[in-house]
């Protein structure tokens, strides 16, 4: 996983849905991207949770389209942010 970039960076927030016993699976895959800097298993809606940060739309989308290429994702939800305090 990447370290936090810079605050002029797009950000955005990626929540998984995950197959029934693929998390470690997809923890592992989602690890290798490039400008994800955090992945959570969490409780609720969402299965998994990932921050990712870029320089641009186009590489946010790149990214975006590298997670919903990962085994084990059935669904996602992508939220990115518009300002942070």
């Amino acid at each position: 996983m990447a370290t936090p970039v810079e605050e002029n960076y797009l950000k955005a927030y990626v929540m998984c849905t995950v197959q029934l016993g693929k998390t470690n699976e997809v923890l592992a895959a989602l690890k290798k991207i490039p400008n994800i800097t955090s992945v959570a298993v969490i409780t609720g809606e969402y299965d998994i949770i990932v921050r990712v940060e870029t320089k641009t739309m186009d590489e946010m989308y790149d990214r975006t389209q590298e997670i919903h290429l990962v085994k084990g994702i059935v669904e996602t939800t992508t939220s990115v942010i518009q300002k942070e305090f």
